[in-house]
Parts: C-alpha cells; structure tokens; sequence
C-alpha cells in the first residue's frame, strides 16, 4: 500500500519553497513592482509560515505511515478477501452516508433557524441574511455528499488493508492518528455496536470552536475476532493508563 502522506508532504513543502521566493522576489525584480513589494511579501511570510506547519505535520505523518508499513509497532496487519471488502464497502458507504445525514440535518436546523432569527432582527437586510445561511446548509450537504462518494469511491477502486498501531491506523490509504498534536483517543470497542463485523475507534482532534469527534469503523476479517478483542483491550487499557496518570 503507498504512503500518501509522503506525497501530501511533498506538496505542502513544494508551495512554502515557492513562498519563501515570493518574500524576496520583489526586492530582486527591481522598482517596478516596489510600490506592492511589501504587500506580497507579507502575504507571502504568513502563508509561507501556515504552509511550512503543516508540511512538518504531514511530514511526521509520512514517517508513521512508513513505520507502519515496515512492520514497526504493529499490533495488527489485516488483509481481505473481495467478497469480505465487498461486504465491507457497502455496510461503511451506508453508515457513513447515516452519520453524514444527520450531521447535515443539524447543521441545516441551525442554518434555518439562525437566518430567521436574523430575518426577524433585521428586517431590512433580513432577506440577504436567510438566503446567505440557506447558502451555507447548501454548501455543507454538497461537502458531505462528497465526502461520502470519494469514500465510498476509493473503497470500490481499491481492496483494502489496515495497519493498526497503539497511536493509529492506516485504512486503505487513509490515516487516523489519535496520539500526538493535540488528539485523544474517546473509546475502542469490539464488536461495534452498530457494525457487529467491525473493530470500532473514536478519537479526537483540535477544532477551531471545539474537538471533533472521529469515528473509525475497521473491518475484522474471518479467523481475527480474537486479535481485535485484544486490540480493542490494549487500546482502553492504554488510555485508563494516560488517565490515572493525569490525576
């Protein structure tokens, strides 16, 4: 399985490379441009500095990924067969197109509600007001139907493996980190309550309001059941560890 991450890497390095030119390059094209000079060089400084953060992140990702992929800390490595991830493709697409349903009908509540609240409290500019929030339920359905079909997507183009970690997995090229940079893992259980087939682990990431809560479904292939009730113990034993050492 390829390790997307170091491509991600690549990226975010390549563009604040481009951005570090960009802070000196008006001071080296001569008088012309001078009078916008300090401007893009500005800009280019601060996008530059938001661009190399997350290349180091996605550089430390890339390294955990190939760890896993060497073998190195592995509490698991599950391959399957078609009709297994065929099972698999079609119980995660319905799942996820639950989960993502409801968020949308939360956050189209919220959407709704505020663009009244607004109608009424503004009576002039109320109707820019609604139909701006109208435009950011639409906005965020269209997000999450996408998301559920590029999963859904990769899923069908690709048979998956798992490399699972005490600090994450790698999923058919999609990676879940809960140790490190703020994040926390919440709970590991098997079987799941609502994927009986499945090793289920919710963790958290730093949000700019509050965390967000991730929930990962992992399949367990026949003949495994024993080893995802250990992982799932290992987990939670871990993570009472980290919190009675906290008090």
């Amino acid at each position: 399985m390829p390790n997307l991450a170091k491509r991600q890497a690549f990226v975010w390095w390549s563009l604040t490379a481009i951005l570090i030119a960009g802070i000196f390059a008006p001071y080296l094209m001569g008088p012309a441009v001078m009078e916008w000079g300090f401007a893009i060089s500005f800009l280019c400084l601060v996008f530059g500095i938001t661009f190399a953060c997350l290349a180091f992140i996605y550089t430390r990702r890339a390294r955990l990924v190939s760890r896993m992929l060497r073998g190195e800390g592995l509490l698991a490595h599950w391959t399957y067969t078609a009709s297994e991830w065929r099972a698999y493709t079609q119980e995660a697409h319905a799942a996820n197109r639950r989960d993502k349903k409801r968020l949308f009908y939360l956050v189209a509540a919220v959407c709704v509600i505020t663009g009244i609240f607004l109608f009424i409290l503004f009576p002039d500019e109320g109707w820019l007001f609604l139909f701006t929030m109208m435009g950011v339920g639409a906005g965020m359905g269209l997000a999450a139907w996408l998301a559920v079909w590029t999963r859904n997507r990769q899923n069908r183009r690709y048979r998956g493996e798992v490399y699972i970690t005490e600090k994450g997995l790698y999923i058919n090229r999609e990676l879940h980190v809960w140790q490190g940079a703020g994040a926390a893992l919440h709970e590991a259980r098997y079987p799941a309550a609502d994927s009986p087939g499945c090793l289920e682990i919710a963790y958290s990431v730093p949000g700019r309001y509050q965390r967000h809560i991730v929930t990962v479904r992992v399949p367990v292939p026949h003949g495994a059941e024993a080893s995802a009730e250990k992982i799932a113990e290992r987990l939670i034993s871990g993570l009472n560890h980290t919190a009675g050492s906290q008090r």
